[in-house]
C-alpha cells in the first residue's frame, strides 16, 4: 500500500464518519470532529510536504559543486581583517587600546605595516595628542561627583555635644568617646 491510497481511505473514513454523526442532533459534535478532521489533513499535507523538501535537500546536497568557495566567519568588530604580525603586536604592545584601530587604520591608509606607521612622525602626534586628551579627562574626573566632607575632631565632637548635636555617624561616635576620654585623663 502507498502513501496516496492510505491518504484516501482516510479521507473516506473521515467523511463516512461525517457521515454518520447527525448534524441536527448534535451540532457540537459534527462541528468537532469537522474540525479535527481539517486538523488532521493539514498534519498529512506538512507531512508531505517536510518529506519532499527533505528528499530535495538530499539530491542537492549529494551533487558534487564545481567550484566551492569556503565559508569565512564574520569578523568581530576590532578584529584585524589581515593577522597581525609579530612585530606588529609587539609595536602595539606601547599603544594605548583606544588607539589600536586608528593605528590600524593609518597603517591601512599608508600601505605600510604598524610597526611601521608607529615610526610616523603624523602618527605619533596624533597618538600624543589623543594620550593628552585622556589624561586631562582623567585629571577633571578625579572627584567622582563625591561630596567631600571635612572632617572633625574629638574636641569639635566634645563642643557639638555639649550643645545638644549629638554624632550620626560610628566614626564620629568612636572619635567622641576617645575624646572624652582623654579629656577625663587630663583633669
Amino acid at each position: 500500500m502507498t502513501k496516496e491510497t492510505t491518504e484516501q481511505q482516510n479521507s473516506l473514513n473521515s467523511a463516512e464518519v461525517l457521515k454518520k454523526i447527525d448534524k441536527e442532533k448534535s451540532p457540537k459534535l459534527y462541528k468537532a470532529t469537522e474540525t479535527l478532521i481539517k486538523a488532521q489533513e493539514l498534519a498529512d499535507n506538512y507531512k508531505i510536504r517536510a518529506e519532499k523538501a527533505e528528499k530535495e535537500a538530499k539530491k542537492v546536497s549529494e551533487e558534487p559543486r564545481e567550484t566551492e568557495t569556503p565559508i569565512k566567519p564574520p569578523e568581530e568588530k576590532g578584529t584585524p581583517t589581515t593577522p597581525y604580525s609579530l612585530q606588529d603586536i609587539r609595536a602595539l604592545n606601547n599603544v594605548h587600546d583606544e588607539d589600536v584601530e586608528r593605528v590600524e587604520k593609518f597603517a591601512k591608509g599608508e600601505n605600510v605595516s604598524i610597526a611601521e606607521a608607529l615610526k610616523n612622525d603624523d602618527l605619533k602626534a596624533i597618538l600624543r595628542n589623543r594620550d593628552e586628551l585622556r589624561k586631562t579627562a582623567d585629571a577633571t574626573n578625579t572627584g567622582g561627583g563625591k561630596r567631600v566632607t571635612s572632617k572633625t575632631t574629638g574636641k569639635e565632637l566634645l563642643r557639638k555635644l555639649e550643645k545638644g548635636e549629638f554624632p550620626e555617624s560610628d566614626e564620629d561616635i568612636d572619635k567622641l568617646a576617645e575624646a572624652s576620654l582623654k579629656e577625663k585623663m587630663k583633669k
